[in-house]
This record gives C-alpha cells, sequence and structure tokens, in this order.
C-alpha cells in the first residue's frame, strides 16, 4: 500500500497554533473506496479537496486552509482510524 501523505505548514498566530494544509498526495478518490469504508470514520480525496469524517460529521479541507491545534488532532486521529479500518476492510474482501 502506498504511503499517505498530508502536508501541514505549522504557523504561530497571537500565540496559538495552527496548521495550514498545503495539500495530499496519494490518497484515494472517494469513487474508488468501497461504501463500508465510507460509512465511518474516513478520508478520501475529491476534486483537489481533502473530505474527512468522524463517522458522523463530513468535512472538507481545501488547499490553504487553516486548522486549529485540536481540530489538527482529531484529523490526525480519523487519518489513523481510516487507514485501519481501510486495512481491515480490504483484508476481508479479498477473501
Amino acid at each position: 500500500m502506498t504511503s499517505k501523505l498530508l502536508k501541514f505548514t505549522g504557523i504561530l498566530k497571537n500565540g496559538t497554533v495552527f496548521y495550514r494544509f498545503e495539500g495530499f498526495e496519494n490518497v484515494i478518490s472517494r469513487w474508488e473506496l468501497p461504501c463500508e469504508y465510507l460509512s465511518g470514520p474516513h478520508f478520501a480525496a475529491w476534486n483537489g479537496i481533502l473530505l474527512y469524517s468522524d463517522g458522523k460529521n463530513l468535512f472538507s479541507l481545501t488547499q490553504g486552509s487553516e486548522l486549529s491545534e485540536s481540530a489538527y488532532s482529531e484529523l490526525m486521529s480519523i487519518v489513523d482510524t481510516g487507514k485501519e479500518r481501510l486495512r481491515k476492510i480490504r483484508i476481508r474482501n479479498s477473501f
């Protein structure tokens, strides 16, 4: 499996850390992902936009968008969970 890469730049504004989204590489298009994966915590690409979901709400991230430190941590958690879920789904569906 190809490594997914999300590019962020840490910035400091008035003493608060934010993360500016610079883009992504090797993120699978949502059209190429199994429906089962899209029904829970996941992340995917769509028309140059990063889509991610905690399983309840769908969020989008465009190049140049800024995330607070807590939103960035939540996104990284969703990415880790999504990678693991997709791996398990692919293993289960390969039989």
